[in-house]
């Protein structure tokens, strides 16, 4: 085969790299940004996650046996962030942190009350203007 028949084709003769180096992506293969990629899992049949979606998946966790988690994260259809959130569970040094996360994500944080300046006592205030003469 000729040096400059690409696959058989004289039509390409003249037009590699080596003729034009500015066609060379000396970066290399360029980066999937997050539309291609939305794009591509879209395509795929992914859907979205909603927020209610989520909480809903938490509030049922939180009802589940062990077992029963179990068998969702072995399933390989379940959604590899739920497998995580499951596996995370199951760890006893991630487990009580992970349960409180979820917990507050679900259901909201509990109210705290702090009073780190009066030791429990009302405060009463005074307020006092200086210059302010009735005579104007």
């Amino acid at each position: 085969m000729a040096k400059n028949v690409f696959n058989g084709n004289e039509s390409a003769k003249g037009k590699g790299f080596d003729t034009n180096p500015q066609n060379i992506n000396s970066t290399g293969l360029n980066r999937k940004s997050f539309a291609s990629i939305n794009k591509e899992l879209e395509g795929k049949g992914v859907t979205k996650l909603t927020k209610k979606d989520l909480i809903s998946a938490y509030e049922l966790i939180f009802n589940s046996t062990e077992s029963e988690l179990k068998d969702i994260a072995k399933d390989p259809n379940t959604p590899y962030a739920l497998k995580i959130i499951i596996l995370e569970l199951n760890d006893k040094k991630t487990r009580s942190r992970a349960l409180a996360d979820y917990r507050e994500y679900a259901f909201g944080k509990a109210q705290e009350s702090k009073d780190i300046t009066t030791n429990g006592k009302d405060m009463n205030t005074t307020i006092t203007f200086v210059g302010l003469d009735d005579e104007d």
